[in-house]
């Protein structure tokens, strides 16, 4: 038996959870760090983004990349529009914070299942498979690299060339020393997240050519989300989630030879059990 075609399931398998992964932690650990709270409806945002896709490709028959530039601007907007109309009025209160943006998940879901159904959709888009190496990758493990790629290299232009970037590292490492320099906190939040609500929609694409759409489709990644989020450190680095992101997937993928899929989940949160505790032992 050619050991390429027993390994590369695998190892695909193992390159698109971490991907994806990545791209859907990627919105809510920026605000994590900068907002300074658990983002839970960040998951119904992916969710929201992918719908609007499937609408405008589906439905209208407009082309998918055009698509998924409005439909990033619109989730980015709509999450500058909650954080001023919510968010905003309980800054430094985390409690107050997470229990509102369960509030907005919860909105956010419930909207998306009366405007289309809680029946299953699926994209009528077939990315194309390419051939290397005498095995197939697939259009969706391709689409979730460049995509993963591109905001590692966006982010870390951003964050270490630019002056609202400089900012943004301000206001997260203490929004009120920032101040007292003359920093606009709420421009900086306002542009994060901006850059939150888009990245939401590009993950959207990528899980709804993965999994067919449901109104709980980004929901149903969230506590693997946190989880990542936790594991990635304090600082505002992507490539220290995208390592946080293989240690869970490889983990996940590991854990199926010798536990059934149903409890796959847990073992991502045993591995980020471990590493605070190991984290906090080492600290000490």
């Amino acid at each position: 038996m050619n050991l390429t075609y027993t390994v590369w399931p695998i190892i695909s398998s193992f390159l698109l959870e971490t991907f994806i992964l990545f791209l859907l932690a990627a919105g809510f650990f920026l605000i994590h760090r900068t907002a300074k709270f658990l983002n839970i409806a960040h998951g119904d945002y992916v969710t929201l983004g992918a719908y609007l896709i499937y609408t405008l490709t589906s439905r209208f028959g407009w082309n998918i990349w055009i698509t998924l530039a409005i439909s990033m601007v619109v989730t980015g907007f709509l999450a500058i529009l909650i954080d001023q109309i919510s968010y905003k009025y309980l800054r430094g209160a985390p409690l107050a914070l997470l229990l509102c943006s369960i509030g907005v998940a919860l909105v956010v879901r419930y909207g998306i299942f009366m405007a289309w159904g809680g029946r299953f959709k699926k994209l009528t888009v077939t990315l194309p498979k390419v051939e290397m190496l005498g095995v197939a990758i697939s259009g969706s493990l391709i689409l979730a690299v460049i995509f993963g790629c591109f905001i590692i290299s966006i982010a870390y232009y951003i964050l270490n060339h630019t002056g609202l970037g400089a900012t943004v590292r301000a206001v997260a490492d203490n929004p009120e020393l920032a101040e007292s320099f003359g920093i606009d906190t709420e421009k900086t939040l306002k542009f994060v997240w901006f850059l939150s609500g888009g990245s939401a929609a590009l993950a959207g694409v990528v899980l709804a050519f993965y999994r067919p759409l449901t109104f709980e489709m980004g929901f149903s990644w969230i506590l693997l989300i946190i989880a990542v989020s936790i594991l990635a450190g304090e600082k505002i680095r992507f490539s220290l989630l995208l390592v946080a992101c293989a240690i869970i997937a490889g983990g996940m993928e590991l854990g199926l030879f010798f536990i059934p899929e149903a409890y796959r989940m847990g073992i991502g949160f045993a591995i980020l059990v471990i590493a605070i505790i190991v984290g906090g032992g080492l600290k000490r």
